[in-house]
């Protein structure tokens, strides 16, 4: 398995208030990993910097350069004159390219472009990537894609956000809470999802059933300093205990 993300000796503050100093840790193909730390720890802030929002003070983070990313911000922000297909169906890409131009004909009701689009969907083989944002939306509760951001509440717009952070198929996809504004229904799908995508995953949830269920290694922020350990969150509480015996 290669490294998809690696960190060496990073550090950051803000002020005088130190987060954390020399993490080094390493995010694996296929694994699917959670950070979990006291509040005030710098987990979103850590999470920022890997998606290359915000940049360590030391340290190096190095991201493998032939990998997808995804992000789900803990609080996104989107252009409010965007409605919501034009939010989900934005993403750079041929086959988001021909899933566009089919939509738009199909919403124009043009038949001659609706037969151009159709053949290039053939050749991207977007159908099915159609079909599963679409699924995507509906489980979401965003079924009116002409509604414009700026109406949405707080928890559409994190749910469009989590939408747009999936649509890709990334290879590595970065988590900041997101149970949040999901009902049970949604989390199950999302956890479904979660457990059958071939994607490697960083989270930071609140969500303890959630992460037990979903991530096979936790990476605990603790004194400042990154500990891994291989197992859900269950083993984690285990071995963790067993470290702290053993300082």
């Amino acid at each position: 398995m290669s490294n998809y993300l690696t960190v060496e000796n990073a550090s950051k503050a803000f002020g005088t208030l130190e987060l954390f100093s020399n993490l080094t840790f390493t995010i694996e193909e296929g694994r699917k990993v959670a950070i979990v730390a006291r509040n005030g720890a710098g987990k979103t802030t850590l999470l920022n910097i890997l998606a290359g929002k915000d940049s360590f003070d030391a340290g190096t983070c190095v991201l493998n350069k032939d990998i997808r990313t995804g992000y789900l911000e803990q609080d996104p922000g989107f252009d409010a004159d965007l409605t919501v297909f034009q939010a989900v169906y934005g993403a750079p890409g041929k086959m988001m390219e021909a899933i566009r131009e089919y939509e738009y004909a199909l919403h124009h009701h043009d038949t001659r472009k609706l037969e151009e689009a159709s053949v290039n969907m053939d050749f991207h083989q977007a159908w099915d990537l159609d079909s599963k944002i679409r699924q995507m939306l509906g489980v979401l509760k965003l079924t009116d894609e002409e509604q414009v951001v700026s109406t949405l509440s707080g928890g559409q717009v994190k749910r469009l956000a989590l939408a747009v952070a999936l649509i890709n198929e990334p290879d590595l996809l970065i988590l900041d809470e997101p149970t949040n504004h999901l009902d049970l229904d949604m989390i199950e799908w999302l956890e479904e999802y979660l457990q059958q995508a071939r994607i490697t995953l960083l989270m930071v949830t609140h969500d303890r059933y959630f992460l037990d269920r979903i991530c096979n290694e936790i990476i605990e922020i603790d004194e400042r300093m990154a500990y891994s350990y291989k197992g859900n969150y269950a083993a984690f509480l285990q071995k963790r205990e067993e470290r702290l015996l053993n300082k």
